[in-house]
Formats: structure tokens, C-alpha cells, sequence
């Protein structure tokens, strides 16, 4: 009889129910205790989308709300806080906000999407803590502003120890922020609703009747103008003691594919697992972890199919980093496409780590390095005095990178090309070793870039192009330079499970300006004794089907294809693409 695998709980976010039915959870509980040994009554928190935020927000809410008591035992008896409770424990009157679903199409919708969430909020609270009379109720719930229907709700409970917990507090505020900074600013402003709201609870600690605070979110983008008018909330984001708080660290992830997957070879998967969602690190001084979403997803998908997943992370995660290709035009365009070019081309890039935005001072690149930073697109790496280096943190980020790469200078070149036809090239490469029609499709692109005065037109903008469109078939890892035995090949397309096209492949890319061609007989001999040089590493020679190539473009033409082996090179093409269908 196969051994019982575990039930895994991804896409539950309500921990009552996480425990009724059984899923396995990985125990983040005894960070209650460390919060509040904190001795920090207002606390906000941010990690990026889908890290496991609204889970721990629904633990909180079972954890204090007085109403959860006599299932204490029940629901956190199997967990470290079950077994170590703190005094305040079950002693709260627990009000509970979530503004992620609200249609910003427009001042007013935006305006009674968050009036329509603040109502919920006070509704379930007064539903589950009835003590005031059916006139109070409908005077409070018919007001018509924000912070007013607060105001009133505390009053009427100001004798009630409360604990405010928001989640997603600054969802529809980085979507605005997107789409429509003026609008922003008009709603976090001095006079805006936003601001008016957290004022009404900064006064409700005051006079003693909110004792308790907890905010989570992606970024600190509202924070300033909240602040504004909450000024007592310490940001524990960066907190050494709380980094892994919401995340997998390794041998947790090691835990999961053990009691997930107990049939298969835990190693392998253990390993292509970290290159995929590993690196993210919120303190300089702290272990590395895994997005815990994607670590579920993966193993979940791997448990029901008996094999790794089609795509590496789910839609509903894709669509959401989709809509941060958006933020590269904030305030500096220019500005932010340098940034990306770094990234693009290092990896890594190096700021001063804003801890909360102001909007009323000019938008700089370590502001918006820093939001890439709380978006989960880039992780700390290390730290240069009070700056930070940043790095992206594992494959998954890197492919989104090349699809905003390509994005952008599709968008500022009016570059024009068919996903569809990029997928058949991309196949005829994989399948048959019929490179001719992806060129076509490279060439193609740079002569538009040219066209449109690319000046910063060189090899690494042709890599990053290569890379990009490859990337849009999901069928290889995509390798811009692995370290293979001290040797650096430019370009690897390797085999990505489920998929085994017929052939593998490595490039080595080179480019001369049209001034340089005389010296394109030296170049092309210099990279075919690279590619020889790779050729004889024991760990490429293991792997199976591969093709090798080099590739010599001068200005935005293709003008040496050269395929390689290990004893010889064989030229297919000496010329610009005569013949080959342009897209």
C-alpha cells in the first residue's frame, strides 16, 4: 500500500479551516510570541504578493479574538503557540479589514470600494459582538464616510479592548498608483479619505480604546501618507528576528517534498525547487527563503499529475506580476529602464532601501530600486555601509525580467512580433535543429530598433533580446551565463520538466559594430575555440542532444551561424538571412 501523502494547503487562507480538514502546515506560530515580546502595540508588515500574508492574518484573528476561546485547544493545540500561549491570548475584541477588492476604474468607484470594504469590516464586528441597540448599528453602518463609520463604530464600543488587524492595506492603492498617480495622491493626501481613516484610529489609541494594531501589505508606498495620520506604527518588515516569518526556509521545503512526494528522488527536485523560488531575503544578516506559494503550487501540481508542472508558477501569480510591468513608466521612465538594463545585464543592483515613500519629494532611483525590493523582484544580497546590493532571487523572477524587457522596448520601439509565430521558430529550433527562422526573428527586431536610433545598441541587448523571446516558449531553462567549471558559455537552452524537445542547445553570441566587421574572421575563430573549450567540460558533455552554436551579429545583422561539436565546426550561413520569412 502507497504510504498517505499530505494534504497541502495551498490556496487556504482561513487557519480554522487549515486545521479542521487536515492540511499539513508548516508552523509559523511561534512568531505570535515574538511580536509580542516585541513590546510594539502598532505593527505593520509587509511581504510581497502571495506570500502567505492573509493566512497568517486569519492566525492572528483566531489567535486574540475572545470569540475563538473555548476552541483554543483545537485549533492551536498541535502548534508551538497551542503549547506555549501567551497571557493575551483570546482577551480581544478583534476588528478585521481587507482592502484588496476594490475597482479603482475611477475616483468614485475607488472612493465605495473602500467605503464597501470598511462596512464589511464594522458589519461582521458588530454581527460578532453584539452589545449595541439596533438604532446604534443603523446610525453606524448608513454613514456615508470611511472614517466617520469608524469613529462612530469605536465610540460605541470604547469600553472594548480592540485589535485592529488590516490586510492587503495598500492593494488598491499600488494599483491606482499604477494606473493613475494624481489620483493617488488625491486620495492619500492631506484631505484624502485614506488618510482621514488611519487618523481615526491613531486618536482611537489615544484615548485608549484600540489597544492593538497589525497591517500587512506589499509595499510601503502609502505608508508616508498614512503616517501622516498614524504616526505610532513601527514597520517590522525588515526585522532579522521575524524574516522568516512568512516564507519556507530550505529544510522546511526539504520537509514538504519529503511528505508530499515520498516516492520520488527528494534530491533532484530539492535542487531544481531552489533555482526556481528560492533567494528571497528581507534582512542582510538572515537565511535565504523560499515564496511559499510557488513551493506549494509546484508540489501540489507534481502530487496530482505524478510529475512537475507545465508552468512554473500559477495564473492567478502571473497575472499579478503582470500588472507590475506598469510601475517601469512610474514618475521616470528613463530612469527605470536603466535599472532594468542592470538587472538585465549584472543581476544585481545597489540602493539606499527606502523605508516609506513621500510622494511630495521627487520619485529617485532608490525609490524605485526599493519598490522593486518589497514587490519580491529583487532580494537583498548583501550590504556596502547603509546601502544595499540587490539581486534578482531565482529563475521565475528572472523570466518575468526578460518578458518586461521585452515589454519595454516593444512598447518604446513600436517593435512588432507574433507571440504565436516566436513559438513555432522556437519549436523548429527544439525539434528539428532548424535555428534559421528564430534568427530571422532576432534580426528582425534589432534592424527596428535600429530603425528607432537604439544608442545604447550592443551584445547585451542582443542577449537580452535572444533570451527574451526564448523564454516566451516555457519549453528550456534559459542559462545567461552558468558557471560550468570556471567557464561562462553565453547562452543555454536546457531541458525543463515535464518538456524533452528533441535537442538542447549552447550559444556563444558575439557583436561588432559595422565599423568593426574587418574583424569578423578573428571574432568568429576566437568563439569557436570558446565553444571547443566548453565543449570538453564534463558537465556539458553529460548532457544529452546538445547542439552547439556561435553567432556572430554585426550592427543588427545576423552574419555568422556557425554550428559547433567537439572536433569541428560546420558553417551554415555566412550571411545576412537570405530567404527566411520575416515576421
Amino acid at each position: 500500500m502507497p504510504p498517505k501523502r499530505i494534504k497541502l494547503p495551498y490556496g487556504i487562507s482561513n487557519f480554522e479551516r487549515l486545521v479542521r480538514d487536515g492540511y499539513y502546515y508548516v508552523d509559523k506560530t511561534k512568531y505570535i510570541q515574538q511580536i509580542e515580546d516585541s513590546d510594539e502595540p502598532y505593527i505593520f508588515f509587509l511581504r510581497p504578493r502571495r506570500f502567505g500574508k492573509s493566512l497568517f492574518v486569519s492566525q492572528l484573528r483566531y489567535y486574540y479574538g475572545l470569540e475563538h476561546k473555548d476552541n483554543f485547544e483545537k485549533i492551536f493545540g498541535n502548534y508551538y503557540i497551542g503549547k506555549h500561549p501567551t497571557p493575551r491570548a483570546n482577551k480581544y475584541y478583534v476588528l478585521h479589514f481587507e482592502f484588496s477588492r476594490i475597482d479603482t476604474a475611477s475616483p468614485e468607484s475607488t472612493f465605495q470600494g473602500f467605503l464597501d470594504n470598511v462596512k464589511v469590516g464594522i458589519k461582521e464586528f458588530i454581527e460578532q459582538y453584539d452589545q449595541i441597540s439596533s438604532p446604534e448599528k443603523k446610525e453606524i453602518l448608513s454613514e456615508t464616510r470611511p472614517n466617520t463609520m469608524l469613529m462612530n463604530l469605536l465610540s460605541a464600543y470604547r469600553k472594548c479592548n480592540i485589535y485592529i488587524i488590516i490586510d492587503e492595506y495598500d492593494h488598491f492603492a499600488n494599483e491606482i498608483l499604477a494606473f493613475n498617480f494624481k489620483g493617488f495622491k488625491s486620495f492619500v493626501g492631506e484631505n484624502g479619505f485614506v488618510r482621514k481613516f488611519y487618523e481615526t484610529i491613531k486618536a482611537a489609541t489615544g484615548d485608549g480604546s484600540v489597544d492593538l494594531f497589525f497591517g500587512t501589505g506589499v509595499t510601503p508606498i502609502t505608508l508616508d501618507s498614512m503616517t501622516s495620520g498614524f504616526n505610532i506604527a513601527k514597520n517590522f518588515s525588515t526585522k532579522k528576528s521575524l524574516n522568516e516569518m512568512q516564507g519556507f526556509t530550505e529544510k522546511e521545503v526539504e520537509t514538504l517534498i519529503h511528505l508530499t512526494l515520498p516516492d520520488t528522488s527528494n534530491a533532484k527536485i530539492l535542487e531544481d525547487m531552489r533555482a526556481m523560488y528560492n533567494g528571497y531575503c528581507f534582512n542582510e544578516n538572515c537565511q535565504r527563503i523560499y515564496n511559499p506559494d510557488m513551493v506549494l503550487f509546484f508540489l501540489s501540481e507534481y502530487q496530482d499529475n505524478e510529475g512537475p508542472p507545465k508552468e512554473l508558477i500559477d495564473t492567478n501569480i502571473a497575472s499579478d506580476y503582470g500588472k507590475i510591468k506598469n510601475l517601469f513608466a512610474l514618475q521616470k521612465p528613463f530612469q527605470n529602464s536603466q535599472v532594468l538594463d542592470e538587472l538585465m545585464e549584472f543581476n544585481q543592483t545597489s540602493a539606499l532601501l527606502t523605508q516609506q515613500f513621500s510622494f511630495e519629494r521627487d520619485f529617485n532611483r532608490d525609490d524605485f530600486v526599493s519598490l522593486l525590493f518589497y514587490l519580491g523582484l529583487i532580494s537583498i544580497k548583501s550590504a556596502f555601509l547603509n546601502r544595499l546590493n540587490f539581486s534578482i532571487p531565482n529563475y521565475v523572477i528572472q523570466e518575468l525580467y526578460r518578458e518586461f524587457f521585452l515589454d519595454f522596448v516593444k512598447c518604446q520601439n513600436k517593435l512588432d512580433f507574433d507571440t504565436v509565430s516566436v513559438s513555432h521558430a522556437l519549436i523548429a529550433l527544439a525539434e528539428n535543429n532548424a535555428i534559421l527562422p528564430f534568427l530571422a526573428i532576432i534580426e528582425n527586431a534589432l534592424k527596428t530598433l535600429s530603425n528607432q536610433d537604439y544608442k545604447k545598441f550592443d551584445e547585451k541587448h542582443i542577449k537580452a533580446l535572444f533570451v527574451g523571446f526564448a523564454s516566451l516558449s516555457k519549453l528550456y531553462f534559459i542559462k545567461s551565463e552558468p558557471e560550468i567549471e570556471n567557464k561562462y558559455p553565453d547562452i543555454m537552452f536546457l531541458y525543463r520538466p515535464p518538456f524533452f524537445p528533441k535537442y538542447q542547445f549552447l550559444f556563444e553570441l558575439k557583436y561588432l559594430s559595422k565599423a568593426g566587421e574587418k574583424a569578423l574572421k578573428t571574432k568568429t575563430d576566437e568563439a569557436v575555440a570558446q565553444v571547443n573549450q566548453y565543449l570538453q567540460c564534463e558537465e556539458i558533455q553529460r548532457l544529452k542532444n546538445l547542439k552547439a552554436y556561435v553567432l556572430i551579429f554585426v550592427g543588427s545583422e545576423i552574419k555568422i551561424v556557425k554550428e559547433c561539436s567537439s572536433n569541428k565546426a560546420s558553417q551554415l550561413n555566412n550571411s545576412p538571412l537570405v530567404g527566411v520569412p520575416k515576421l
